[in-house]
């Protein structure tokens, strides 16, 4: 008598696409146990593959993230399935434990990180979940006899889809390796096709932990199975011993296949040795230890994070960082950091993505509007995949008589550290008052009402101050540092700390210097991360009397002030300061920020000019041209330059948009190319004549320089 053989779950899911379309096309349930209404089990979700040839369970694991089977996924019910986007159109639906209703929220999948140890998949949602909260992975190994249980959209006993959430109670038989055998408790218990993926869970300490998802079952007593078969035994794929989250704690492992997520950004140990950071599903930074298999990521418990070869004591990379009892964090912004037992940034991968205001991973611009008839607006442009900007979406709007664009300093930042990018400004009202306001992105392109946090009646002067944005204190959140240039001739920078709310606290002094030792007029800022400590660092290009030109760097100190500044390239002659631009940016990719300077010669030829950082004092060294135009073919005074990874491939580009002398306009995209030099011109959007009046945008950067 030939043998019954165990089924994957997917492998009869793949069934669902022979029934008629007004079933298969609402989610289906799950396992053969009683219907649940439980809002404890909102974080199971159902897959629709392919609408409708195929359905799955899965467990939301972040707000952005599912965990389930990888064999959803294979056409030929296999766990071996391809990164990236699903072959078919996946859409999830969360939080709707009775999917008659219209409760919980339905996202669409939009990448795949497969691991190849194991039936597991992490699934990357297009957008977050609100108000669904994730389930944990269990960090202890479920024992012989534990009592769990599993959760599905999957057939029952009787029905073919179901329209409810099913629960069903299993004890554990062993552990081995990647998987976990276990039994129905009763003989009403099974998992059936449709619960691949689903969630497997225990209750410890009063919280629910995510043991395993569902992977292959005997399937006895679910609906379309052999009548014969009566064996509800399954095996799962254990989750206890794969990383989860976003932070690696001192002595954490990541073992190949393993990742960290936080939004759409992931890290993760691949298979062949290399460590990664990718961000919307690209690969923005790496070890570059590709080419040893079974390497693994380890951060020990002096705080230094290492890729360690297979054998685990040959050091392939490492940050060199001491940092005992510390951490290493994936921040919703992108970066990868490592933080002392204090919480004080010590290292970065440098791969935070700044201004992307709709959360596909590329940088956008912004602009604020002032319209001739007293109201304003701000535009977001979203980047393109090649770096070049679709039309503008209005983001946000006033009408007149609230805002008055000369008395705005404008920066942009994520001042809340949801990885969306926001507005914040400066504001100096007629009545002598300062205040420092927020516009929140809302993750696709448009902007909430102002939020006001900062605001003082008197004692300061709105022209005395220069903001400039950037995250001073590692926290994961841009602040805004504030130059003031003091009447009586003397410096300070104020640090303004964002808040989780993306407002600001009070300030206080971060640096200051006595009379006759800078002047305003002669500075140009910017901001960025020099010396790759995860702090961004303010950076001036200043101009002497003498005719010299300076690069001079303020490092940042854990608590957001800033240490005594460094000077770095100089010209002593051959520059003309009215003529340099400085701007900021990770032009190379190597983590760190770089400055670039557009020179504006007095032959009308014009070149970007390069200065890189290096050490830990953020001093910048030699100069290198990025590129060069001969004179005619751009004027300064018609550019507002802001720099973005406006094409998502981890390294910096320049933006402008140009106002030409027939009154149209366009925007122009110089992107990097891997050694830090700029491709030729991409021109992209552009409004004729009548649509746009230049002198009435304004773009807005990290940091703001009077023209």
């Amino acid at each position: 008598m030939p043998r019954a053989r165990r089924v994957r779950l997917t492998t009869l899911a793949t069934a669902l696409f022979a029934i008629p379309a007004a079933v298969y096309a609402a989610p289906a349930s799950a396992v053969t146990g009683p219907v649940t209404a439980d809002a404890g089990y909102a974080f199971t979700a159902r897959l629709d593959l392919g609408d409708g040839q195929r359905a799955c369970s899965a467990a939301l694991v972040a707000p952005q993230w599912l965990a389930t089977s990888a064999s959803c996924f294979s056409d030929n019910g296999t766990a071996q399935v391809a990164a990236g986007k699903p072959k078919s159109k996946t859409t999830a639906t969360i939080g709707r434990t009775d999917l008659t209703t219209t409760t919980g929220q339905v996202r669409e999948v939009v990448e795949l990180v497969p691991r190849e140890d194991r039936d597991l998949v992490l699934a990357r949602l297009a957008s977050p979940t609100t108000g669904i909260t994730p389930v944990a992975f269990a960090r202890t190994a479920p024992a012989t006899g534990d009592a769990l249980t599993v959760a599905g959209f999957g057939r029952t006993k009787d029905e073919w889809s179901p329209l409810k959430l099913h629960t069903a109670a299993f004890t554990v038989d062993s552990v081995s390796g990647g998987t976990l055998a276990m039994h129905g408790t009763s003989a009403a218990d099974a998992i059936c096709a449709g619960d691949a993926g689903g969630p497997i869970v225990r209750q410890k300490d009063g919280k629910t932990e995510l043991v395993a998802v569902s992977s292959q079952s005997w399937q006895g007593g679910c609906f379309g199975a052999d009548p014969a078969e009566t064996r509800n035994s399954a095996v799962s794929t254990r989750l206890d011993d794969v990383a989860s989250g976003n932070t690696l704690p001192a002595g954490g492992v990541l073992k190949p296949g393993d990742s960290l997520t936080a939004g759409i950004n992931r890290v993760t140990m691949q298979t062949d040795g290399n460590l990664v950071v990718a961000r919307a599903g690209t690969t923005v930074w790496s070890t570059k230890t590709g080419g040893h298999p079974g390497a693994t990521a380890r951060l020990d418990a002096q705080g230094n994070l290492a890729v360690l070869e297979a054998d685990g004591t040959t050091v392939l990379w490492e940050t060199k960082t001491s940092a005992p009892g510390g951490k290493a964090v994936l921040q919703e912004r992108g970066n990868f950091v490592v933080h002392n037992a204090k919480n004080e940034s010590q290292w970065a991968a440098g791969t935070t993505v700044r201004h992307d205001y709709n959360g596909d991973g590329r940088s956008d611009m912004a602009d604020w509007y002032d319209y001739a008839d007293g109201s304003d607006k701000i535009h977001a442009f979203p980047a393109k995949a090649d770096g070049g900007f679709d039309a503008p979406v209005h983001g946000w709007e006033a009408p007149a008589g609230n805002y008055y664009a000369e008395n705005m300093k404008r920066v942009t930042g994520d001042f809340n550290g949801d990885g969306i990018g926001d507005v914040a400004s400066l504001y100096g009202y007629s009545t002598g008052e300062v205040a420092l306001l927020t516009w929140l992105g809302k993750g696709d392109g448009s902007f909430a009402a102002p939020l006001h946090s900062w605001k003082v009646a008197s004692g300061w002067t709105f022209s005395r101050m220069t903001p400039v944005a950037g995250d001073v204190n590692g926290d994961g959140r841009d602040d805004v540092a504030v130059w003031y240039d003091y009447a009586d001739g003397s410096d300070k920078i104020h640090t303004f700390l964002s808040k989780t709310d993306g407002g600001f606290n009070s300030p206080f002094v971060a640096w200051e210097t006595p009379a006759g030792n800078y002047y305003r007029e002669n500075m140009r800022f910017v901001s960025g991360d020099y010396n790759g400590d995860g702090r961004d660092d303010l950076g001036v290009l200043y101009g002497y009397s003498t005719g010299e030109v300076k690069l001079i760097t303020w490092t940042a100190k854990p608590d957001g002030g800033f240490n005594t500044p460094v000077g770095g390239w100089s010209s002593a002659t051959g520059w003309e300061f009215k003529r340099a631009t400085p701007y900021s940016g990770d032009f190379d990719g190597d983590g760190r920020d770089n400055v670039a300077v557009w020179y504006d010669y007095a032959d009308g030829s014009d070149t970007v000019i390069g200065f890189t950082p290096s050490g830990t004092d953020g001093k910048f060294g030699g100069r290198t041209d990025l590129w060069t135009t001969p004179a005619g073919n751009y004027y300064r005074e018609n550019m507002q330059v802001v720099t973005g990874d406006y094409n998502g491939d981890g390294r910096d580009d320049l933006a402008t948009f140009y106002g030409f002398s027939d009154g149209s306009v366009k925007t122009i995209t110089w992107t990097a190319k891997a050694g830090g030099t700029l491709n030729g011109p991409l021109h992209s959007w552009q409004a004729a004549t009548g649509n746009w009046s230049f002198g009435r945008v304004h773009m807005i950067e990290r940091y703001n320089n009077p023209s």
